[in-house]
């Protein structure tokens, strides 16, 4: 088996063989190699669902619509493979494609026992088997970092961070972004400049929502959830988020009192990546392990109002927002009315 980053190196240098099989979950790399495919050779796509075994038979044999050496690229084609009855006749037919080539496209990863069983066995022995697996988030990184520097353009850590994360590290998406960063003209980006570049999307909303919530801008915490709402996130989304989040920070508090180091702490739940640390100590900063404890219990509240006793979530989880906003202020000016009123009976 091979990774199709590297069997898309040696395309156009070497003959490519009659039956192949692409499979794996990483649309994007599929996606860059059928346009390589494109320029090199005459492509006709074809859709699983749509073909019969008398079609491909058709297409297969000598002579075809564009002249031998036609490239045959399916989509869905394990819809097509299940569809045949006549095992024998397909196998048998496979064997003697001689002036066609064929690429299988299978949109889920296969195991090492689904490639022992036909048609997977005889492709496999006749072709090559292709994956085409999601890549690791170092790899990712390296691809988003190498195209932009070959333009000339260079990012900040930090920028790369918000980038790769607002994103989830999705190759479609970043190409899109990394595309926007080029024609934005600038040589150094930073982060300012990626959140001026990058489009509010749905993650990104959900992302300014518990920013919003955790460094107490509690303007930001309300506009961001309900713009995502009327995207259509399930505000049962929203609500895990913040529960996640609460529950990291609440942890992080109690390793930090017991002497770890706040990366550390951090590390032991999860948080790992540059960007998402920085933004971790802001929220450690800003709240309180008692103000987080009591974030929780009244998020376990709102757990039992929306799913025990059926309150529309939606508008629970604003008021829920609205009325931690103000009771965070009122906690606010008191203790800030309190320090003053400490600071003046002082000699």
């Amino acid at each position: 088996m091979i990774s199709l980053l590297e069997y898309q190196k040696n395309l156009g240098k070497k003959p490519i063989k009659p039956v192949n099989l692409i499979h794996g979950e990483e649309e994007y790399l599929v996606k860059t190699f059928l346009d390589r495919l494109k320029e090199l050779y005459t492509v006709r796509i074809l859709w699983g669902d749509e073909l019969s075994l008398q079609d491909f038979e058709r297409l297969a044999s000598t002579g075809g619509m564009f002249g031998k050496e036609e490239t045959f690229f399916v989509y869905w084609s394990l819809e097509f493979l299940k569809s045949i009855k006549d095992d024998k006749r397909l196998l048998s037919l496979l064997s003697k494609i001689k002036d066609k080539r064929f690429f299988f496209h299978v949109e889920s990863k296969l195991t090492e026992k689904d490639l022992q069983k036909e048609p997977f066995l005889t492709i496999s022995n006749i072709g090559d088997v292709i994956s085409a697996s999601r890549l690791d988030k170092r790899r990712i990184r390296e691809l988003v970092k190498n195209k932009l520097q070959k333009e000339g353009v260079n990012l900040d850590e930090m920028a790369l961070e918000y980038l790769l994360e607002a994103t989830s590290y999705d190759l479609m998406q970043l190409k899109g972004e990394t595309d926007k960063i080029l024609l934005y003209g600038k040589k150094h980006i930073n982060i300012e400049d990626i959140k001026t570049i990058l489009v509010a999307d749905v993650e990104m909303g959900l992302f300014d929502f518990v920013d919003g919530v955790f460094l107490k801008d509690y303007e930001k915490a309300l506009s961001s959830l309900s713009s995502v709402l009327r995207m259509g996130v399930h505000p049962l989304q929203a609500f895990s988020l913040l529960v996640n989040y609460a529950l990291k920070l609440y942890t992080s508090k109690s390793l930090i009192e017991e002497g770890k180091k706040p990366e550390e702490a951090l590390h032991q739940v999860d948080v790992k990546h540059a960007f998402q640390i920085m933004n971790f100590k802001k929220y450690l900063e800003k709240n309180s392990k008692e103000s987080l404890k009591s974030l929780l219990k009244r998020l376990y509240t709102l757990d039992i109002n929306m799913k025990v006793y059926y309150s529309d979530p939606s508008s629970s989880l604003r008021h829920f927002v609205i009325e931690y906003m103000l009771n965070e202020e009122s906690v606010y000016i008191s203790t800030d009315s309190g320090d003053q009123n400490r600071s003046g009976s002082e000699p």
